[in-house]
């Protein structure tokens, strides 16, 4: 099934997650090589130039995700203690928090000398505000920093949900990897 259920993730949810995911890391792992290029690498333009189009394209999967959790059913925790929920949720709120925020200074290290932002060349986001070089640099140290940040919490995430799925032995991996079924509404 595509929606979501009280049971479980459908397949819309699902494909969101873990695109993001991956894309997500994808960035880290790209920002941290771009770090280490020298103005005549290959990389040192087209690095850039993919980072910000995947990061933008990781705005717009953000933005559907937080439409598709607000016309969608949340499904039930499914652990018994009332602090290992609180904790998941407080790693999903922080991943959405940290996420955000590293898309918001990337947009805005990104435009900061009044050129917008481009989407591989075919959509352009326009510039909201100029900044100046301090204020880059701020932009750029809380990137930085908290990117980081997301992959701490995406580490507590994938061992919360491993212990759920290798200790706990509940359904909470299982219904992030394979949509509800169409039984799971009755």
């Amino acid at each position: 099934m595509l929606k979501d259920s009280r049971n479980g993730y459908g397949l819309i949810a699902i494909v969101i997650h873990w695109v993001s995911a991956v894309l997500i890391l994808f960035l880290f792992g790209l920002g941290i090589y771009m770090t280490g290029l020298s103005y005549y690498d290959d990389w040192y333009h087209k690095g850039p130039e993919l980072h910000v189009s995947l990061g933008l394209v990781v705005l717009l999967i953000m933005l559907v995700r937080i439409v598709w959790r607000i016309i969608n059913p949340t499904p039930v925790d499914l652990a018994d203690k009332r602090v290992q929920n609180l904790a998941a949720k407080l790693v999903k709120l922080g991943l959405y928090a940290f996420i955000f925020i590293v898309l918001a200074t990337g947009y805005l290290i990104t435009t900061a000398e009044g050129q917008p932002a481009s989407m591989f060349n075919l959509i352009k986001f326009p510039v909201l505000t100029e900044l100046s070089s301090q204020n880059v640099d701020l932009a750029g140290t809380l990137h930085e920093y908290l990117a980081w940040g997301i992959v701490i919490l995406v580490v507590l995430h994938a061992a919360g949900a491993l212990l759920h799925h290798f200790i706990l032995r509940d359904r909470t991996l299982v219904r992030m990897i394979k949509p509800v079924k169409k039984t799971d509404f009755l």
